[in-house]
């Protein structure tokens, strides 16, 4: 069984020993493949001298969270690995989290998309994680419509079958996307409780503009190429969602992320209809 495990980074020092290090030490041996956002903190530098065993592929540009894992997943793919894991740099597993997740995907073809229980850096759950996916005990795995790409093992299955992210995103809302279309095209999304890994969020600090787009703009994206939902539907949503932000953060903003997801309709239609084809975006 061939594992590749998929580290995009970008300025990643901080982490880097911490996320590394774990794949290292786990009790299932993988290949690491890591994308570099073009960081300028010598995070490529000390890869190559401390993780000579770590494939790099060296950007001259920041393209993004989706570009750079697909790149990472076309390599997976093309070089015939059974399961990729997705996994931040501010990220790290557990010995046991690849074996828990192996047994559970080994036995179960039918899921796409597996997950850990993500834990912030202090052990407790990560609160973005236990929104979205709450955790349910006493199973081997429950099913979730969505859990944040943190920490994924994704099947060759499922990319023969969902495909890649779409480039539509560069950053934030990938994932919602990916999500959907695993579960458009027959497949399941699914949380391993027995597994456990971390996510740490402990020195981010992001301006309110940041916090909208995220959770606003990229969330409204994703929504508008849900292809399981009419797009006249969701774009009623979206209406609402800006109402509804612009009240919640006191700011005009999401009216003009709006006005600027509406420009973006004839890329938003494209997704959709590539979205519908088995693999889509895997051929360049």
């Amino acid at each position: 069984m061939k594992v590749l495990v998929i580290v995009v980074t970008w300025n990643g020092i901080p982490w880097l020993d911490r996320c590394l290090g774990s794949i290292r030490a786990s009790e299932i041996p993988a290949t690491v493949y890591v994308y570099d956002n073009c960081s300028s903190d010598g995070t490529v530098d000390h890869i190559v001298s401390h993780y000579p065993e770590v494939v790099i592929q060296k950007s001259p540009s920041n393209v993004g969270f989706a570009r750079a894992n697909n790149a990472g997943l076309r390599y997976a793919y093309a070089r015939g690995y059974d399961y990729v894991y997705l996994m931040n740099q501010d990220a790290w597993l557990f010995p046991d989290t690849l074996g828990k997740l192996l047994e559970v995907a080994e036995a179960h073809p039918e899921l796409g998309v597996l997950s850990p229980m993500q834990l912030a850096a202090d052990g407790s759950p990560d609160a973005n994680f236990a929104r979205r996916a709450l955790p349910v005990k006493g199973e081997p795995f429950y099913k979730v419509p969505f859990v944040m790409a943190a920490h994924w093992l994704v099947s060759r299955r499922c990319l023969e079958t969902a495909g890649l992210f779409a480039p539509i995103f560069p950053f934030n809302g990938e994932d919602d996307n990916y999500c959907h279309r695993v579960l458009y095209h027959g497949l399941g999304v699914a949380v391993v409780p027995g597994a456990k890994a971390v996510h740490d969020r402990s020195e981010r600090d992001e301006s309110p503009e940041r916090v909208i787009y995220r959770n606003f703009r990229m969330t409204a994206l994703a929504a508008l190429c849900d292809i399981r939902r009419p797009l006249w539907l969701q774009r009623a949503r979206v209406a609402v969602y800006a109402l509804v932000k612009a009240v919640k953060y006191r700011s005009r903003l999401p009216w003009r992320h709006l006005d600027e997801l509406k420009a973006m309709l004839p890329q938003v239609l494209e997704t959709r209809r590539a979205s519908r084809e088995v693999a889509a975006f895997l051929q360049e």
